[in-house]
């Protein structure tokens, strides 16, 4: 139990990789924010003309959910006990 309040006293203490996390992160909504001109895009079949932040947006996000997905396959895993 004193564990616990142990750790209510300290507060919330970032870790070096949360910040720089936290910082990139606030650079790519800058940038994605800042490209808003229309841009051609051409995919499989056909050209469309996009908004260029909806097309950063995409891949940003496309890019996290390969990252989510594979994150964990360079890692061993800690064994319990």
């Amino acid at each position: 139990m004193a564990d616990r309040n142990d750790a209510a006293e300290k507060g919330f203490r970032p870790t070096p990789k949360l910040i720089a996390s936290g910082v990139v992160g606030l650079l790519l909504v800058l940038f994605v924010a800042t490209n808003t001109e229309s841009t051609e895009v051409s995919l499989l079949i056909t050209t469309v003309t996009l908004p260029l932040w909806l097309v950063l947006a995409v891949v940003v996000a496309l890019s996290f959910g390969v990252g989510f997905a594979l994150g964990g396959r360079g890692q061993k895993r800690k064994a319990k006990g």
